[in-house]
């Protein structure tokens, strides 16, 4: 369908002709459609490039499409309240929405509620994971901006899951965030915040030290950095869209930055004629796309500032995202690799206790092959090769040791079975090479 390494997905606040659309970066042309409600700002994400997740502005809905499917059909998916902000871990494996003041963390395989987390006092409004997935940092309306370690929040679940602490708590904006940025480096990635108190804050995402504080002369509704981060693009509340080079000499900790001064580390695009609502990167760098009230999605050439193209919606734009072309935009062939279960509205417990009703004692050891076939107790199956192993919890000290005896029995089968094939192969070669020489020349 596309020859493009990269598609464009942007959202509008109309919804007249659809939620989501697809567009072919390099020619502006629609190749996708998807229909259904209205995502909010910051509610649209790409899941493992199998599904687009969009969270609907006035219901508490998600909506997921396939993108390998051309009819337009979606799964929704009911969260316990309106989802503000939502992201998803670049591996695929979780999904964290914010509902309210609240965080959100379901497993996508299974489905269950792992975690609710609550150290916000106001509305989220942003979320996003570092690229190693082991971090992700929220901010709200309360004017913090916090960081959370996903390990950390998920090695205790069920009940008081909520009272997992964040690793760092930065509280040195006045006015709601309006937008976060992390870099690339895992857990020690650097985070870029801004917000309506007209400043950007770089933060180290290790040490939790803020590393600098650029203060505009408007307040700020949208940032992101290149991926050397050397430049940092914040889009304003007058339409403006701010470069500036972060690399300047001399370095100081506070910076301020004037639109009517000349700056020889600032750049300034003009175009758009109301708000700047979100911005995105291409992978080399070289270009900018830029959301905005006024309706229009634009394209700017970094280096020269120029405006180079304009992509006309019938309403407010809510969210633009670069990403490489994944494979079901491209063929309708592409199946998604991992499954998706209904998103859960309770918290998972592993082990239920006697008062929910149910039998504990059959909890044992439970096998799954290549993510989908369950296989028994019985250790008839040891030539099967298996590519993940799940474990549950057994609820007893006697079912835990049942359970890991027969698992040792099997792989000790397996690891016989084994070794025999390889010796036949290696008298099997051995053979051939031995004929090889013993022929007559």
């Amino acid at each position: 369908m596309t020859t493009c390494s990269e598609v464009l997905l942007t959202s509008e606040a109309s919804g007249q002709m659809w939620n989501v659309c697809v567009w072919d970066f390099q020619s502006s042309t629609s190749l996708l459609t998807y229909k259904g409600g209205t995502s909010v700002p910051h509610g649209l994400t790409i899941l493992n490039n199998d599904f687009i997740i969009s969270a609907l502005n006035t219901k508490p809905i998600l909506n997921i499409w396939p993108l390998h499917k051309r009819d337009n059909q979606n799964m929704k998916m009911v969260c316990p309240g309106r989802v503000t902000a939502l992201d998803v871990t670049p591996n695929g494996e979780y999904c964290i929405a914010a509902v309210s003041e609240k965080i959100h963390i379901w497993q996508v395989c299974t489905g269950h509620l792992l975690a609710v987390l609550g150290r916000h006092y106001q509305c989220i409004t942003c979320l996003r994971c570092c690229d190693d997935g082991s971090y992700f940092v929220s901010g709200g309306d309360d004017n913090m901006v916090i960081a959370w370690s996903l390990g950390r929040v998920l090695s205790e679940t069920g009940e008081h899951s909520n009272r997992r602490a964040p690793v760092h708590v930065w509280s040195q904006h006045s006015l709601p965030i309006t937008d976060i940025h992390i870099g690339y480096g895992g857990s020690r990635a650097r985070v870029v915040s801004s917000s309506l108190d007209q400043s950007c804050r770089l933060w180290d995402l290790a040490s939790g030290e803020m590393l600098c504080c650029i203060v505009f002369d408007i307040s700020i509704t949208s940032t992101v950095m290149n991926l050397t981060e050397s430049l940092l693009f914040a889009g304003g509340s007058n339409g403006q869209i701010y470069s500036y080079n972060l690399f300047e000499r001399p370095i100081r900790t506070e910076r301020h930055i004037q639109s009517d001064t000349e700056d020889p580390n600032t750049s300034i695009y003009h175009g758009h004629s109301k708000q700047v609502t979100c911005l995105s990167l291409s992978l080399d760098g070289s270009q900018l796309v830029s959301g905005s009230h006024d309706f229009d999605v634009r394209v700017w050439d970094v280096y020269s500032g120029q405006c180079v193209k304009t992509i006309p919606h019938k309403g407010a734009i809510t969210n633009v995202r670069l990403i490489p072309t994944p494979p079901g935009v491209i063929s309708e062939t592409k199946r998604p690799v991992l499954p998706m279960q209904p998103f859960e509205r309770h918290l998972y417990c592993p082990q239920k206790g006697a008062d929910s009703g149910e039998d504990n004692s059959s909890d044992t050891l439970n096998l799954f092959i290549n993510q989908f076939e369950k296989v028994g107790q019985s250790s008839n199956r040891t030539n099967m090769y298996t590519d993940s192993l799940l474990l549950s919890r057994a609820t007893t000290e006697e079912d835990a040791s049942f359970t890991q005896g027969m698992c040792i029995a099997e792989m000790k089968d397996e690891i016989e079975q084994l070794r025999s094939e390889n010796k036949r192969l290696y008298n099997f070669a051995v053979d051939e090479i031995l004929q090889e020489r013993n022929k007559p020349s």
